[in-house]
């Protein structure tokens, strides 16, 4: 993949952007001039530019590489908005999700911007089909707004939008802690979770209990909604990890990747039973108005999974994860290290993980932190990152881990 990175604007002589964002976990602020699949053009406030390789996929939002050259024109079609209207694509994209999730004719698809309105419209819609609590996991991640605050454990103390509203209606949340099965289920609405846990480290959740879960909700009436924003389209291997896992979820959650980056579009899925709950004078559920870039390019993400090889890709990054991290195990620079299909997580042995996070910076590599304390660090490649790229980044992450150490021999990486 290759494109032109973009023309260098006049350097910044104020700093007129907020410092309240992410960016504050490097040393230094750069500006994003450009960027090919994994590779990211750079460059600094004095003035320098930088390559670096993103093993992030930008929070997951961009699975299938930064500004794919079979995605990205899909744009050159600009936007024509209405009111009242969807353009094709939006009708195209719900089918081949309800096809692919297995729904068929039974699917319904209500697209939103940006992951937090999904949650707060999936909640919406359980609630109104079974009034009552939420019971939610512990060491979750759900998003910025004050529903989608309520049901969160982790990184919401360092959310902005952590306003203390969401503790007024902390009597209608439950947070379960991952193994438990309520005996009372009668004020329940519905279980709300992550099958792999993004923000909390990449923690997949115990299949088999997550089952048990869903049986004891069916069996009271409650429903069960995956939040899958961050963790499908193929950032742990599967479109839908919930689906693959065998569990049968009355929501799903789409989002990030379900367009590539290319516009902040989200999908609540979901069977039509559940419309009978919202009566007809329920008209401001949508904010497809201003997504119409969104459907676009959802669709062209969707056309491009058809016809790649996308479930080879995942092997291929997951195996290279696989023999990093066992060489790092083996060198006493990880401990508690799990792997998710192409993503993996742990945590360092010595330095802490934003010292990590900083030390592969310098060579060149984004890596980001994660876990309700911070202490994990999480890889989550591109999947279309070419093999060497990926080998020479890991190589990066090694020496970050082990600087300033003594460590046992790694052996060579090129073997695993």
């Amino acid at each position: 993949m290759t494109t032109t990175p973009l023309a260098r604007p006049p350097r910044r002589t104020a700093h007129s952007l907020s410092g309240l964002d992410e960016g504050a976990a490097l040393p230094a602020r750069y500006t994003l001039e450009g960027s090919e699949n994994a590779t990211l053009h750079l460059r600094g406030e004095d003035g320098a530019a930088r390559r670096c390789t993103d093993l992030m996929s930008a929070y997951a939002s961009v699975n299938f590489g930064h500004r794919n050259p079979e995605l990205e024109p899909v744009l050159a079609g600009g936007s024509d908005l209405a009111a009242l209207f969807y353009p094709p694509q939006a009708e195209l994209l719900a089918d081949w999700l309800c096809r692919r999730l297995g729904l068929g004719a039974d699917g319904r698809v209500l697209f939103q911007v940006g992951g937090s309105f999904a949650v707060s419209s999936a909640l919406a819609l359980a609630r109104r089909a079974r009034p009552g609590r939420v019971l939610a996991i512990r060491g979750a991640f759900h998003g910025l707004g004050v529903d989608a605050q309520a049901v969160t454990t982790v990184h919401r103390a360092h959310a902005l939008q952590d306003t203390g509203f969401a503790d007024r209606i902390a009597d209608q949340v439950t947070h379960l802690e991952p193994g438990t099965v309520p005996e009372d289920w009668d004020d329940v609405s519905c279980v709300l979770y992550e099958t792999v846990q993004g923000a909390n480290g990449y923690v997949p959740l115990d299949v088999a209990w997550l089952a048990e879960l869903q049986r004891a909700a069916r069996r009271a009436g409650a429903l069960t909604v995956a939040d899958e924003i961050q963790g499908g389209y193929y950032r742990h291997g599967h479109l839908s990890p919930a689906v693959a896992a065998g569990l049968d979820p009355d929501i799903l959650l789409f989002g990030k990747s379900l367009t590539n980056g290319l516009f902040p579009l989200s999908a609540v899925v979901y069977r039509s039973g559940l419309e009978s709950a919202a009566t007809s004078e329920v008209h401001l559920a949508h904010t497809f108005q201003t997504a119409t870039l969104g459907f676009a390019a959802g669709w062209e993400v969707a056309r491009y999974l058809d016809r790649s090889p996308v479930e080879s890709w995942c092997r291929r990054v997951g195996a290279a994860l696989e023999g990093a991290a066992r060489r790092w195990s083996e060198a006493g620079l990880a401990t508690a290290v799990r792997l998710t299909g192409p993503t993996l997580s742990f945590e360092p042995v010595g330095p802490s993980a934003a010292e990590v996070v900083q030390g592969a910076f310098r060579r060149d590599v984004l890596v980001f932190a994660g876990g309700d304390d911070g202490r994990r660090i999480r890889i989550a490649p591109p999947l279309t990152i070419p093999e060497t790229q990926l080998a020479t980044a890991l190589d990066a992450v090694t020496a970050a881990l082990a600087e300033d150490r003594p460590t046992r021999p790694l052996g060579d990486h090129h073997g695993s």
